[in-house]
């Protein structure tokens, strides 16, 4: 038993152990907390943001200044004071047995780790689990020591990988020699032991996400009980983590005696490139519902409009499989069309996958990620001393973005990863250009991306919840108060020049008063979906929770005071 909610199955066929629930558990409701063995923050939130043992975000405080100057914060965080120089949020942290054992080998494991292109933080999370296993050895072998580690299976599949961990630590230990390093600290450390920890971390941790709205990345945490879930691209289950805490609630309805399932990879991602992640990190293939549709359930992440039925009905689809022979992931396309009348179906496989019309929107299809995933799309260096400069540059690749529109996404789904990319980057882009221009037409177009964002990941996840239609829904609602305050501006200026008798403007107040009484409604609406969904996936007391009810409650405010 796991908890009073679920209790593991052990299994000794191929579908290997499993859990499932003991009672119905509703939508939204807690399985279970855990705090984790060991947590880290991410290589680079290893600063004063994030206490580096229990990752818990830093406090800050306001400073007081003389009137009419700058209002400063001032980070509360806790220095290192025996040499590795690392971030705490307090004295207990920073004094705790296992970084105290840490400490003098930090940064020697981070400059052998970078030398050898080895991920930082998963380095110094794999020593800190092994020193806490020498502290707490009896909790160790109860917990995280009895999960699978797969090492054979991840050196049959990734021997490089794995290879590039021993030599660093074999380096790492070298240098360790050479600098005479007390023998009994030398004792702690076993390569092999390194080894099954690395694999088991990529196989078996969390990664914990920032609790503003754009869900990065920030920590990785190494847990028991999360740990024991099997995968499926269709989970009934999400998790959050807080600091080094982590909670499981379920995200669907969950029968007794279902299987509970979580999702170890992004699920805005297509089949092939979940595959792909499963098979390099976990060692496994998915076999769940999604993955072996075509579609994937109906949402068609890598349809293509069929250019041989030309109808904008019928639409082309992978279908996922390994080739044993050369141990990839292949795609074999096939049109919907089940009439017997389309002609790339009646050719055979080999000749529908290099169909030249397939390979060009397929070479469209890369041309397109490789520019949209390009730096100069964010903008980042246009600010207002230099828009007048840019402004050339901008126009030319807005003009390369509506090409490819026209030449390559206007071929796909309206639900292909494609068209997802390009309202996430473009909802941003022209938010970013619409505050450096002051332009309106930019913050429109903004506001349209943001919404068609929304509905794909709607349509992703139908009808379960989770934490990307929180923050969907809360930017649908920001952006659209920017464009609510440039209405209400505008209707400002038009009443005080009406009042001095000096409004020449042709503009229909009513027409105005009624759109901004709308909008209102509308963002409302934005937060309280939001809302919705948070106390769900992250529960009433959840730092996102309790902004987002702060925010319907202001948009009601508001409502009352702009009528």
């Amino acid at each position: 038993m796991i908890t009073d909610k679920c209790k593991l199955v052990n299994n000794n066929d191929e579908r290997g152990n499993f859990v499932v629930a003991t009672n119905e558990i509703k939508v939204g409701e807690l399985l279970f907390p855990e705090e984790s063995f060991a947590s880290i923050p991410l290589e680079f939130h290893m600063n004063k943001d994030y206490c580096f043992l229990c990752c818990k975000q830093s406090e800050v405080e306001q400073v007081q200044q003389p009137s009419q100057q700058p209002q400063q914060t001032n980070n509360k965080s806790i220095q290192c004071k025996f040499g590795c120089n690392m971030w705490f949020c307090s004295e207990i942290c920073s004094n705790d047995m296992t970084h105290q054992l840490e400490c003098s080998f930090i940064n020697k494991l981070i400059e052998s780790s970078i030398k050898n292109e080895c991920d930082v933080s998963t380095c110094l999370l794999a020593l800190r689990i092994m020193i806490r296993n020498k502290i707490e050895s009896d909790k160790y072998q109860e917990t995280v020591g009895k999960l699978s580690n797969q090492l054979e299976k991840f050196i049959e599949i990734n021997k490089s990988f794995i290879e590039k961990y021993d030599i660093n630590f074999q380096q790492f230990i070298n240098q360790l020699q050479q600098e005479n390093s007390d023998p009994s600290l030398l004792a702690i450390f076993n390569k092999d032991e390194f080894l099954q920890i690395i694999s088991s971390i990529y196989i078996n941790s969390f990664s914990g996400l920032s609790n503003d709205f754009n869900r990065k990345p920030i920590s990785n945490g190494y847990f028991y009980k999360p740990a024991l879930l099997n995968h499926s691209c269709e989970p009934n289950i999400f998790f959050t983590i807080k600091d080094k805490n982590l909670e499981m609630r379920a995200c669907k309805k969950i029968e007794k005696d279902e299987e509970i399932v979580d999702s170890y990879v992004d699920l805005l991602l297509p089949t092939i490139e979940r595959q792909k992640i499963l098979y390099n990190s976990k060692n496994f293939l998915c076999k769940c519902s999604r993955c072996s549709d075509s579609t994937e359930d109906e949402r068609y992440l890598s349809s293509i409009y069929c250019f041989h039925c030309n109808d904008g009905v019928e639409f082309i689809s992978p279908e996922i499989y390994f080739n044993k022979d050369t141990k990839k992931l292949q795609e074999n396309w096939k049109c919907s069309n089940t009439s017997n009348t389309c002609e790339f179906n009646k050719k055979k496989q080999n000749k529908r996958n290099k169909d030249p019309e397939l390979v060009l929107i397929l070479a469209g299809i890369n041309e397109f990620k490789e520019f949209i995933n390009s730096e100069q799309l964010l903008f980042n260096d246009v600010n207002l001393s230099t828009a007048d400069q840019e402004m050339p540059i901008i126009e030319n690749i807005l003009k390369r973005l509506l090409k490819f529109e026209r030449d390559v996404l206007s071929r796909l789904n309206l639900n292909h990863q494609c068209w997802l990319i390009y309202h996430i980057k473009l909802s941003k882009t022209f938010e970013k250009l619409s505050l450096v221009y002051n332009n309106f037409d930019y913050l429109v177009q903004s506001i349209q991306h943001y919404k068609e964002l929304t509905r794909h990941v709607e349509s992703i996840f139908k009808s379960s919840t989770s934490g990307e239609l929180v923050d969907c829904y809360y930017h649908l609602g920001r952006i659209n108060e920017k464009y609510l305050l440039s209405l209400i501006k505008q209707r400002n200026q038009f009443n005080q020049l009406k009042l001095q008798n000096q409004n020449k403007q042709d503009l229909d107040i009513d027409k105005l008063n009624s759109d901004i009484k709308n909008l209102l409604k509308f963002i409302n609406q934005c937060y309280t979906n939001s809302y919705n969904h948070s106390v769900l996936v992250y529960g009433n007391n959840h730092l996102k929770s309790i902004q987002l009810n702060e925010m319907i409650l202001k948009s009601n405010l508001k409502s009352t005071t702009t009528n």
